[in-house]
């Protein structure tokens, strides 16, 4: 906590020096669409915050666990395939293809159910906006911590050409462009960009002649046709395509109950020891069309797609040289998603939004668990027709009472089905099928109401109340409900001196029932699977400071800052996978969810007589974070007290980035960095098995690179 309030302190004490600045030198704007309208992030009623396409290719952001620290209250990190987001301690772990996430992910505007996709999408990025809070109005169901939304850079009426090499340690090398034409002046533009990431993995094995894990063999390309046959009608017509392959993330044994591998020096972060080869088939692509055709005061939206997500991984289950767990699985996941809006473009009082959703998912779902090095034994899990389908209507009102008040409120309504018809469950090698089909239904109106203040033209307050709703599913032919919350916001944002400094403020608490829970536990059939049940009642608050001054033409510094208070209200009869214990987990800390976070950056410019030469320094803390509802939670057995969840969390950590720029008047670039400087082992996720195994994946090591690019235009 002290570290932090330095941070901050620091913060505001450079900060004010502002109010000496040159009067030309301003924070720059960033347009986000939060509300499915163009506005600034300074004009948008709720806590938006939006990093723009330029500072996330200078910051080499190329995957969603880069973001983390750059948003507060945002945490994200990796599970194998599984890409975990948390919002303000709202997060789902364990997401599968009968359970969603509790962050939806958007690509321009498109719903990306599988959490698998949320890695397959930063380059030409024209922003990332991150709205915190449940967004059960506009962006639907499964936004209940909020929502994060990648806008890809589209396709202008004029020539434009970029292009970047970075190569670091662990034999990284980095590659990506960027090619935009007018095709007919005026009439139609295409935009296509690529990515290449090649890097070996961060953990070494110790086993002769397998493959280190946490590599990257990535490949990705984007294209976009802007159609515009006059002043009314716009078509954008997009396509992607990605593919990971590889050894995959690599999980390190680092316990078992209460016995820590990484404390006695047994398991190390960046050692693995495994006898069944990593490997990884991943692909994700998809097609989009967006229709606008406007009217003298409405516009109308169509925005289709179609995707495909196919996951096929293998993996070492125990995570040792002599085991014999190997986990195979496979999932072809189809998504089709229609969304119909009207807006309207006009200049008087009243603003609306009125709208129809629909999405139909699709997966082959299939996991195969072999209990022998040769993969004759083990257990079978196939679900071919697995599906989940949602229907919603919603709308959102803004009247400006006066030129200073507005008012606003939104209304939706979802209904969702989900179902498992048919499917095998049994030992392979055997012909007896145990499996029994799943389905169910739910429906929910969301809701949010609010006013903001335009005090000034540079400064304004807000206060909200909102519903978010994650719908049920089922598991191990149980189903559970429905998680709702809701949020009550109070913020304010800012300008002072001159535009110069930026300060954003908000405050918020939660009434959050029913949060899904996944634990590891076996099923009827012996297979042990994640099971998903409902926590009960929990109670979340906390406040949040973003903010970034131009102190001088040269000098240039951005703070953020979260404090989060999230707890279990009431959760009894909580079952411990580890022992089979029974528990009233009441006053422990949600998973993922720090008590404290923040981010101090300072860069200064100079120039020279070609260009500029910029030197920059972040700083990011969070303080600890637990990754089970069990927290530290102590075991009795056989009358002895025991501590194993201990090692499932994260202590306290800083780690700092650091980089120096030359910029070319003429558009080219080199750049020097290094990440994390501090060489912390941060963990960025934790799970368990039936025999009591604690698996840590962690996030990069120290890592140092170059990098050079151009831009043409």
């Amino acid at each position: 906590m002290r570290k932090l309030s330095w941070m901050a302190g620091a913060a505001v004490l450079v900060m004010a020096g502002a109010a000496q600045a040159q009067s030309d030198v301003q924070v720059e704007e960033v347009v986000v669409t939060a509300q499915k309208r163009e506005g600034t992030v300074q004009d948008t009623p709720l806590a938006v915050s939006a990093i723009s396409g330029d500072v996330l290719q200078q910051q080499n952001v190329v995957d969603a666990g880069d973001l983390t620290g750059k948003v507060p209250n945002l945490n994200i990190g990796q599970a194998g395939n599984e890409v975990i987001i948390s919002i303000r301690g709202v997060s789902s772990a364990g997401v599968v293809p009968q359970r969603d996430p509790s962050v939806a992910f958007h690509l321009d505007g498109v719903y990306l159910p599988r959490p698998s996709g949320a890695n397959s999408v930063f380059y030409d990025v024209e922003r990332v906006e991150v709205l915190r809070g449940p967004q059960g109005t506009l962006w639907g169901r499964n936004a209940t911590a909020g929502s994060l939304n990648i806008i890809t850079r589209k396709p202008v009426d004029r020539f434009e050409a970029a292009g970047e090499l970075l190569v670091g340690d662990y034999s990284r090398v980095t590659a990506q462009g960027m090619y935009n034409f007018p095709i007919a002046e005026g009439l139609m533009a295409a935009r296509a960009a690529f990515i290449v990431n090649r890097r070996d993995g961060y953990q070494e094995n110790a086993t002769p002649g397998m493959p280190d894990l946490g590599d990257a063999k990535e490949v990705a390309g984007r294209v976009h046709l802007l159609i515009t046959p006059g002043e009314r009608l716009r078509l954008l017509l997009s396509a992607d395509y990605y593919h990971a392959g590889g050894a995959g993330t690599g999980s390190v044994l680092i316990g078992n109950g209460p016995v820590s591998y990484i404390a006695s020096g047994r398991s190390l972060p960046y050692r693995a020891e495994t006898n069944t080869p990593g490997h990884v088939n991943n692909k994700i692509w998809g097609f989009t069309a967006e229709t606008t055709y406007s009217l003298d005061a409405l516009d109308l939206v169509a925005v289709t797609s179609y995707r495909g997500d196919d996951q096929e991984v293998t993996s070492d289950s125990d995570g040792t040289a002599t085991g014999t767990q190997t986990t195979y699985y496979f999932n072809n996941n189809r998504t089709f998603s229609q969304e119909l809006r009207a807006a309207s473009s006009g200049d008087g009082p009243l603003k609306y939004i009125l709208g129809a959703y629909y999405i139909k998912e699709t997966n082959d779902d299939n996991l195969y668990q072999y209990t022998n090095v040769a993969r004759t034994t083990g257990v079978m899990l196939v679900r071919p027709d697995r599906f989940a389908e949602s229907w919603a209507a919603f709308g959102q009102v803004d009247f400006d009472v006066t030129d200073s008040l507005t008012v606003f409120a939104g209304l939706r309504y979802s209904e969702d089905r989900k179902g498992n018809p048919v499917g095998i469950t049994r030992p392979i090698g055997t012909t007896v099928n145990t499996f029994r089909p799943d389905a169910g239904s739910w429906a929910k109106t969301t809701w949010r109401l609010g006013a903001d203040w335009e005090i000034t033209p540079d400064n304004m307050i807000y206060g909200s109340v909102s519903t978010g709703y994650k719908a049920g599913g089922f598991s191990s032919n149980r189903n559970f409900g429905p998680e709702t919350l809701t949020a009550y916001e109070i913020g304010s944002k800012n300008y002072f001196f001159g535009r110069r400094l930026l300060a954003n403020l908000s405050a918020f608490s939660y009434d959050y029932k029913d949060l899904q829970v996944v634990s590891l536990a076996p099923d009827e059939a012996g297979v042990v699977r994640a099971l998903t049940t409902n926590a009960g009642v929990s109670t979340v608050w906390g406040i949040e400071f973003e903010g970034r001054a131009r102190i001088t033409e040269a000098l240039s510094i951005d703070a953020s800052f979260g404090y989060l208070d999230a707890k279990f209200d009431k959760y009894v009869g909580a079952i411990d996978p580890l022992y089979g214990t029974a528990h009233d987990l009441s006053g422990n800390t949600l998973p993922r969810a720090p008590k404290w976070n923040g981010n101090l950056g300072v860069s200064y410019s100079m120039q020279l007589a070609s260009g500029s030469l910029t030197a920059r320094a972040s700083v990011r803390y969070q303080s600890k974070v637990y990754f089970t509802e069990f927290n530290d939670r102590r075991v009795t057995v056989g009358g002895v007290a025991l501590n194993p969840y201990a090692q499932a969390s994260q202590d306290a950590y800083t780690s700092t980035d650091l980089s120096l720029r030359y910029q070319a008047d003429d558009g080219w670039y080199v750049e020097a960095f290094a990440d994390n400087l501090e060489d912390e082992a941060v963990l960025l996720s934790v799970s368990t098995d039936s025999a009591r195994n604690f698996f840590g994946s962690y996030g990069p090591p120290r890592t140092v690179g170059i990098k050079a690019g151009f831009k043409l235009h």
